[in-house]
């Protein structure tokens, strides 16, 4: 039997001599999620390396001798280098393809975890090579943030949505690990060679599925019309890459995302990375800092998959959007205000717990719209542009954060490692006014029509059309009682049938919808 794919994603057998193709399809499949797999790999990898030094920001003090912002700048650097590299790399991707995209970030990405254990098994631990080592792996991260949605595009229209999930929160997935992770492997500055090499041995195993999946598996044909016309849709209309650039950033409702999803990625951001930081003051252990960044990233993960379930069932996109943004806002402010309190543990714990929550369910969503209010542009332009718009604002939080801080007052409650500490909460409730600020401009002013589910519509209209319009001609010429004139009745409704499923198969329709072919 031959398996054929529609855009709903349901499998058409027609009849052959071999069962070759059975065995194609099943490669096909594997082929996809070992894609899926290997770039979940390569982000919580590269997420890890990004986040190392800032989960036991003291013990990177004492090792490498340097000050906080000297700490601050291992992680600014990731938000930096996509900025620079970000357009170039989302060039790379459309021409070269996301396999080779993700094998040349593979090598960036282990190559700098070489460099940062390299800098911690010197003699004379270094931190420009650690710092060198950092930059590296932070020019990996476009080639892994920026590619879910092209890996996705290679599945059916019911399984897109899961592929792309499951490729971007892997990104946050491994920051979440590396918050447990690091304070349980470091206890003291000799620790650092330990939590060094993991992460290096982690980066290179991801490097060695992105070779196998670059060598023994090839792209699959986007299944369906959504699939493999829709996506085409942007050249169809002669939108270059810098046409579709500009067709984003003149789309007013388009703005309004780049700085919502730009202030709710960069205030995630400097939090993540500021987070031992802003709580080690008050009397709040690194292990608990750990505890608070995992369970923002776990609560946001709960988060983004209820928040898409719904989205899904209701289709209310920007109303789930503006809902989650203000709350995300709301309880933002709810944390700055409470970290000053010593020994609120379980206070600090839920709000940071309800604003990754609200947070995360806020960003999918968000990519979601950016692509439809910006139809026909490619989804990797417009998804690439608001990552850049998190980066940037990530860049400008964490430096304000570091300007905005003051000396601590008094050091009676601090558990820092490194004195003096600094106070952070003047910098927290600043970035909370600010996304108070862009909570109520969103939900005012952000409104979009949902063009690429319009055009979806209108091309499977269309389809059914023709379908209908195929077989009133067949069966009104006499062509199929012509060519089985001498079969039965029965025989004759089940060839059609057959024609009517694989015809349907073609154009991307369900085979419930072709049962006309039973008349």
């Amino acid at each position: 039997s031959v398996s054929m794919e529609s855009n709903s994603g349901t499998v058409y057998l027609v009849h052959s001599s071999n069962d070759s193709n059975d065995t194609a399809t099943i490669r096909t499949l594997f082929n996809r999620w070992f894609l899926v797999l290997t770039l979940g790999l390569l982000n919580v990898s590269n997420a890890a390396l990004w986040i190392t030094y800032s989960a036991i920001a003291d013990y990177t003090q004492l090792f490498y001798n340097v000050t906080a912002d000297g700490v601050n700048w291992l992680a600014l650097v990731y938000p930096l280098a996509s900025l620079v590299f970000g357009l170039p790399t989302a060039y790379c991707l459309d021409r070269l393809g996301v396999r080779t995209g993700l094998l040349i970030g593979a090598i960036f990405s282990a190559s700098g975890g070489a460099m940062r254990y390299a800098s911690a098994i010197l003699a004379q631990p270094s931190f420009s090579l650690a710092l060198a080592g950092q930059i590296t792996a932070a020019i990996a991260q476009p080639f892994f943030m920026f590619s879910p949605t092209a890996v996705a595009s290679e599945f059916p229209v019911s399984q897109r949505a899961t592929a792309n999930t499951l490729g971007s929160m892997s990104n946050p997935l491994g920051i979440l690990l590396t918050n447990i992770l690091s304070p349980l492997l470091v206890k003291s500055k000799t620790d650092l060679p330990l939590v060094s090499l993991v992460y290096f041995i982690a980066a290179a195993a991801a490097l060695l599925f992105s070779v196998v999946t670059s060598i023994f598996t090839r792209q699959a044909p986007a299944p369906g019309v959504a699939g493999s016309e829709l996506h085409q849709s942007a050249a169809a209309q002669h939108l270059t890459f810098w046409l579709s650039i500009r067709a984003c950033l003149t789309n007013r409702a388009f703005g309004l995302l780049l700085l919502a999803v730009g202030a709710g990625m960069g205030l995630f951001t400097a939090l993540s990375a500021l987070l031992e930081q802003i709580l080690c003051p008050y009397g709040y252990s690194d292990q608990f800092a750990g505890i608070c960044g995992a369970v923002l990233i776990g609560a946001g993960l709960v988060g983004a998959g209820v928040a898409g379930a719904v989205a899904d069932y209701t289709k209310r996109f920007i109303t789930l959007s503006k809902v989650s943004f203000s709350l995300a806002a709301a309880t933002s402010a709810a944390f700055a205000a409470l970290i000053g309190r010593p020994n609120s543990h379980a206070a600090v714990v839920s709000s940071i717990a309800a604003f990754g929550a609200f947070g995360f369910a806020f960003y999918p969503i968000a990519l979601e719209l950016g692509v439809e209010a910006t139809h026909p542009v490619g989804e990797a332009v417009s998804t690439g542009l608001l990552v850049l718009a998190g980066q940037l604002a990530s860049v400008v939080l964490m430096v304000a954060g570091q300007v905005l801080a003051t000396p601590t007052a008094t050091t009676a409650l601090t558990a820092c490692a490194v004195p003096p500490p600094m106070d952070y909460s003047l910098a927290c409730l600043v970035f909370a006014g600010m996304a108070a600020v862009l909570a109520i401009l969103y939900t005012l002013m952000f409104n979009t029509d949902y063009k690429r589910q319009e055009a979806e519509k209108r091309q499977l209209d269309a389809a059914k059309a023709a379908a209908v319009l195929l077989a009133r001609l067949l069966l009104r010429s006499g062509m199929l009682r012509l060519a089985l004139g001498r079969m039965s009745r029965l025989e004759d409704m089940l060839i059609c049938q057959l024609f009517g499923a694989f015809y349907c198969g073609l154009v991307g329709l369900d085979f419930t919808v072709c049962l006309f072919f039973d008349h």
